[in-house]
């Protein structure tokens, strides 16, 4: 079996990047072998600046690395686009609120772990701090394996 997904993104529970890291951003997702991203922000939120938009619209060189837009899906709360790894950006849940329906968050979730080859790296998550919605959405995450391989949920375990 393999671990939590919880516990394979610790080591990339991190900000989104700012202009000047999205070559670090993207090298760390190269040398780590990650092959999904998990974005809870929206790049401007409450007239604020939360990430930079560090993906291309058709491909870019980020130094050495280049990264070419294969295909867009846009869904009601979430979008998927995929390079030569797969970059989720989840769009239903507001800096200091929470998703309208737990429903949305829930397939979200279930997609990127369905989408995530068990030989990959760790899963990239971010929102605009790495603390807030991260946190919750790797708790929600343990929580799920948690319920399936366990049938129950033991929060304070």
């Amino acid at each position: 079996m393999k671990p939590p997904l919880g516990l394979r993104t610790l080591l990339a529970c991190i900000g989104g990047p700012k202009p000047e890291m999205v070559y670090d951003f993207w090298r760390m997702v190269w040398q780590e072998h990650c092959s999904s991203i998990v974005m809870i922000t929206k790049l401007v939120e409450v007239g604020r600046v939360k990430c930079s938009r560090y993906w291309p619209e058709d491909s870019d060189m980020y130094g050495d690395i280049k990264i070419t837009l294969v295909k867009t899906e846009t869904l009601a709360e979430y979008v998927v686009r995929s390079f030569a790894l797969e970059r989720f950006h989840f769009t239903a849940w507001p800096e200091h609120g929470v998703p309208y329906h737990a429903t949305g968050l829930l397939a979200f979730i279930r997609r990127v772990k369905a989408s995530t080859p068990p030989d990959a790296g760790p899963v990239v998550i971010h929102c605009s701090a790495g603390t807030g919605r991260t946190g919750c959405y790797i708790v929600l995450d343990v929580m799920l394996d948690m319920a399936e391989c366990e049938g129950v949920v033991d929060i304070y375990n």
